[in-house]
């Protein structure tokens, strides 16, 4: 066995047996048991695998992780977006990331990936959502001082089916701006008019450092430098006063409704009653008592 697929088993392992025998037990998996795991291992307790995905994968009749990974690649590719693909090709022993045992410093991708309800087939709406996660994978960026050459969007219907397109930058950047340039005329392309979408997602792929520093004939990097000065008062911005203090005019509609209707819409009291400057994501670490004082 190579060197890279005996790292990609361990971290393979390492998932399940953690996963196990919660919250105290210790499972002991040897490799050429692993197998028997899967097995066992109903797919909705698979990393990274949520409700959604698991309706998706029992409809086609797929219970198990074992079952999952005997699925034909072209099958995968057809029903799931790069996400679980990558899932997919982990469960069949393929190495797709390096095993990271500290802090992650930097990232060889980035993705966001929002589910809202209710489904909606309105486009302004879905696109409102898809520039809030790229609003979101920039932030990201600027934490860790990267930028991206390629973008790939999705959307997903609401019967999960997931739609994909993957385009590339004139240069690297790290701004919102940038990359809704690029999207926004190949949004139309995605977006089926009679059908309604219930998530939309967002991968940045080419991840290199971040730098604007060498001046060019064509005033792009003039652009650029101005472009990082005024995110960085945008960033101070949300590090005081909380994400999304300021946002774009794209994901107006985003931010102007709950991500979810219903229960899992609904808001606990505390912050519907906001003390002098606070806002609904950061809020003083303050008890309050929301009953009637008699």
């Amino acid at each position: 066995m190579s060197k890279t697929r005996n790292q990609l088993s361990i971290k393979v392992v390492a998932k399940i047996a953690s996963k196990w025998q919660k919250p105290s037990g210790l499972t002991a998996i040897p490799g050429q048991e692993l197998h028997r795991y899967l097995t066992q291992l109903p797919v909705e307790y698979v990393w990274d695998i949520g409700p959604q995905t698991t309706a998706l994968l029992q409809k086609h009749g797929v219970q198990t992780a074992l079952h999952f990974a005997r699925q034909s690649e072209a099958w995968v590719k057809q029903y799931f977006s790069k996400p679980f693909y990558q899932i997919w090709q982990e469960l069949n022993g393929a190495y797709v990331f390096a095993l990271v045992t500290g802090e992650h410093e930097t990232y060889h991708t980035i993705q966001k990936v929002k589910t809202f309800t209710p489904p909606s087939g309105n486009r302004d709406v879905v696109f409102a959502q898809l520039a809030k996660n790229i609003e979101n994978a920039c932030i990201k960026l600027r934490k860790y001082k990267l930028a991206t050459e390629r973008v790939l969007i999705f959307l997903r219907s609401q019967d999960f089916h997931d739609t994909s397109l993957e385009m590339d930058h004139s240069g690297p950047t790290s701004f919102p701006n940038d990359i809704l340039r690029v999207v926004s005329p190949s949004f139309d392309d995605l977006f089926a008019p009679a059908t309604f979408y219930r998530a939309t997602g967002v991968i940045l792929c080419k991840l290199s450092e971040a730098y604007y520093g060498q001046l060019d004939l064509f005033g792009d990097v003039i652009r650029l430098q101005r472009l990082s000065n005024l995110y960085e008062s945008v960033d101070t911005l949300r590090e005081k006063y909380g994400k999304h203090t300021v946002f774009l005019g794209a994901s107006f509609l985003a931010h102007t409704h709950a991500q979810h209707d219903g229960d899992r819409g609904h808001l606990p009291e505390r912050q519907h009653v906001l003390l002098p400057g606070e806002t609904a994501r950061k809020r003083l670490g303050i008890p309050m008592f929301m009953g009637e004082v008699r």
